[in-house]
């Protein structure tokens, strides 16, 4: 698959691929994620290695890997340098079988907390429960929602209203897994301006076949465009993408990448 396709896979390898995580054994197992760090035996980091919160997947040959994303050494520490304050969280590994296949790992991740809040102090509707590359992302989406506040609206974003997280299921349209059932995936509803004004993606979008005409519709088609395009996720849906996004822009960290941001 091409890596800016326009399109999900629908022949995802099975768990038992080489990059599948291994499934964790109780609590006591996830929660020392937090102190060993990635498993035994990985590479460690390169020395010129991305920012953190780059966690966009580059690589090319796992596309259909199914599975929840691996478990990334010193994680708390990377959340605490990038100013992210959270609290470390449970989401255990299920396994569905699929006939023809080996079992798939459905459901959980490894390495999951509740963000509690980013860089740029913004709160949201509820705190989301999302895996560590995911908060590494959001932390970093924060600054560059509030860049693209000042620049088009002149005003701070004091509040997201988020549509969900973790949610075990697969994808409405397709026959694949949602990143959501990872904890891997967070779908944004509104944001709140400083002095009240509430800006949304389905009132202020603006008309696909249009170009932005208002500096709501600016903010929130340069966000999006950025968030995809300086990877901080490898996919970002919007309206653009189809009407079950008309509300809501999706972004999540699956291993194929997805650009919804554009006409």
């Amino acid at each position: 698959m091409h890596r800016f396709s326009t399109g999900a896979p629908n022949r995802p390898r099975s768990a038992g691929s080489r990059r599948a995580a291994r499934p964790c054994r109780g609590t006591l197992l996830a929660l020392a994620l937090w102190f060993g760090g990635a498993p035994a035996g990985a590479a460690p980091p390169d020395v010129a290695r991305a920012p953190d919160y780059e966690q966009a997947d580059l690589d090319p040959d796992n596309d259909y890997v199914v599975a929840p994303p691996l478990p990334i050494a010193e994680c708390a520490e990377r959340l605490a340098r990038a100013g992210i304050s959270f609290r470390p969280a449970v989401l255990p590994l299920k396994t569905e079988r699929v006939q023809g296949r080996q079992d798939v790992l459905s459901c959980g991740a490894e390495q999951v907390v509740t963000y509690l809040a980013g860089p740029s102090k913004i709160r949201y509707s509820a705190p989301p429960l999302v895996t560590c590359r995911l908060a590494l992302a959001l932390g970093r989406l924060e600054q560059l929602a509030q860049e693209e506040a000042a620049r088009h609206l002149q005003r701070r974003i004091v509040r997201l209203v988020q549509g969900g997280t973790y949610n075990c299921r697969k994808m409405v349209r397709f026959d694949f897994i949602s990143e959501h059932s990872y904890a891997n995936a967070i779908d944004i509803r509104e944001f709140w301006l400083e002095g009240g004004q509430r800006l949304s993606v389905r009132q202020h979008f603006g008309m696909l076949n249009d170009p932005p005409r208002t500096p709501e519709a600016r903010f929130l088609r340069s966000l999006a465009t950025r968030a995809f395009n300086e990877r901080l996720f490898s996919v970002v849906l919007t309206p653009y993408w189809d009407k079950l996004h008309a509300d809501h822009f999706h972004f999540d960290l699956a291993r194929y990448h997805v650009d919804g941001t554009r006409p």
